[in-house]
This record gives C-alpha cells, sequence and structure tokens, in this order.
C-alpha cells in the first residue's frame, strides 16, 4: 500500500526507503509564540528527510496544527492554493498568528524579568525573542534598560546612546557584579565607622593637650627672659600665672630653684620675695 507521502518520499529516498521515511516523520505542535523557530525545526525535518515537494511539506504542517491555529488558515485548509502550497500556508500562518513587533516584543516583556540572570543574558534572550524581526535598536535599549535595578540604570545612562547594545550589557555585568562585591564591605564598614566615633569624643583631650605644650613652651621663654636682668637689659613685662616644672639639666632651671615663687614667677616686677631666695636684685622687693 502506498500513500501520497509515501510516494514523495519514495521518489527523494532512491525508491527504498521511502515508506519508513514517511512513518519516522513526526513533527512538533505548531509554536504560535515563535513561528519562526518552528518552521525552522519542521524545515530542518523535512531536509534529513529528503523531502521537497510543496505538496507534502503542505500536508504535513496542516497535520501539526492545533484547532485554535487552524482556525487562522481555515480558508486555506479548506481551499489549498494551487501553486506552491505549502510557500503560501507558511507565510500566512507566520502573518496571521503574529503580533506587530514591538507589540508582541512589549507584552512579552511586561512579564520578563532580570531574575538572578546576568544583563548581557537577558539581551540574549530579548535577540532570540525577535527571531528574524527587525526592531529599531533605540526601542530595544529601553525595554532592555527597563529590565535592570535602578542603580544601574542611573550608570547606564551617562554612557550615552553612540554605546552599542551588546558592549552596554557587558558594562551592566560588571556594574553588578561591582555592587554584589561591596556588599559585605559597606555591611563591614559600619562597625569600623561606628567604633571610630566613639575614640572621635577625645578631640578635645588632644587639643587640650596641644595648649599644654604651648603653655609650657612659653613658661620656658619666660623664665628665660627672668634672667636678663642680672645683665641690666631692658625688662620685659611678661607674666605668667603659672611656674611650669624646670627642666633638668638646664642652668635657667638651677637658677629658678633657688629663687622664690613670686621671682620665679614676675621677675623684676616682684612687689615680694620670700627667703631663702637668690633672685638678683631681690632686695628691692619688699618682704
Amino acid at each position: 500500500m502506498e500513500s501520497k507521502h509515501g510516494a514523495e518520499n519514495v521518489a527523494t529516498s532512491s525508491g527504498h526507503s521511502g515508506q519508513m521515511t514517511a512513518v519516522s516523520i513526526k513533527l512538533p505542535p505548531y509554536w504560535p509564540a515563535d513561528p519562526y523557530v518552528w518552521f525552522a525545526q519542521v524545515e530542518a525535518q523535512f531536509t534529513t528527510r529528503h523531502i521537497t515537494s510543496e505538496a507534502t511539506k503542505y500536508a504535513y504542517i496542516v497535520s501539526a496544527l492545533t484547532p485554535e491555529i487552524a482556525q487562522e488558515v481555515r480558508d486555506l485548509l479548506l481551499a489549498p492554493p494551487a501553486e506552491n502550497p505549502y510557500k503560501t500556508l507558511r507565510e500566512e500562518l507566520i502573518k496571521r498568528t503574529s503580533a506587530t513587533e514591538q507589540k508582541r516584543l512589549q507584552q512579552l516583556l511586561n512579564d520578563e524579568v532580570l531574575g538572578d540572570r546576568k544583563p548581557t543574558q537577558l539581551l540574549r534572550h530579548m535577540r532570540q525573542l525577535l527571531g528574524e524581526r527587525v526592531l529599531e535598536e533605540s526601542i530595544l535599549r529601553q525595554l532592555f534598560l527597563q529590565r535592570l535595578p535602578p542603580n544601574v540604570q542611573m550608570v547606564l545612562a551617562s554612557t550615552g546612546e553612540s554605546v552599542k547594545l551588546e558592549p552596554l550589557a557587558e558594562l551592566a555585568d560588571k556594574i553588578m557584579d561591582v555592587a554584589f562585591q561591596q556588599q559585605p564591605v559597606k555591611v563591614n564598614s559600619v562597625a569600623p565607622v561606628t567604633s571610630a566615633c566613639t575614640p572621635a569624643m577625645p578631640a578635645p583631650l588632644t587639643e587640650l593637650e596641644l595648649l599644654r605644650k604651648e603653655i609650657g613652651q612659653l613658661s620656658l621663654q619666660v623664665q628665660a627672659l627672668s634672667r636678663r636682668p642680672r645683665s641690666r637689659s631692658r625688662p620685659r613685662n611678661r607674666s605668667r600665672s603659672q611656674t611650669p616644672t624646670p627642666s633638668t639639666g638646664d642652668s635657667a632651671a638651677a637658677d629658678l630653684s633657688s629663687w622664690c615663687w613670686y621671682h620665679a614667677s614676675f621677675g623684676d616686677q616682684a612687689r615680694k620675695c620670700r627667703q631663702p631666695c637668690q633672685y638678683p636684685g631681690n632686695a628691692t622687693a619688699s618682704n
């Protein structure tokens, strides 16, 4: 028993395996989500089975249509085209079951999220969904950016339209990698910053230490100036309310240790003197 399919396959398969080929071929159900991919798979099977007849291809396509899709091409099924039936059916199926490019992509991306994928993976998936259709690069760019995290969008906004989508997606990968790597660093850095605030409180103490050093230096200058009356040089009108501890090994400190508190503090300006005191000219001071 030889069917129309069998005759076709016998003729294209050198006449010894046609019936087996006709029985073994099985097409997947028609996929309206991406007709281009579906027809690519179907035509691959036609090629491997050496099926070249338009009528045979048409019959296989009709057998793979679901009732819903068959309704879309009802006129072509009830009255098959006399010429190029497979080519005509293919073109009409794609035309009638496919939405417009922008509408189809927008509808698809309404439910499309980045998830745990990289931006480059998302872009490749979007281009796969486009198939052979041509979509303006600016539209695809906007749809792609809308699926990225806000912080990544802000960085990529400064790149400009001159950057192609593929390099833009690779840059988005790097931005997200850096962001994820810095997350634990930011968390850990909170503790040092918080703990650093506590040691920062003694900052006034540091300033106080500097003031003490400056006062100590000024006191030493006062002590040195207070020795000048021995050479009868003009007196300096300098006074200090505190007497620093004399430095060991200093000759000035040795003299100061033999003076009373009044002369050590006020020099020639002292109006009192407490014995014993070896300050030069202390006879002028009253006791």
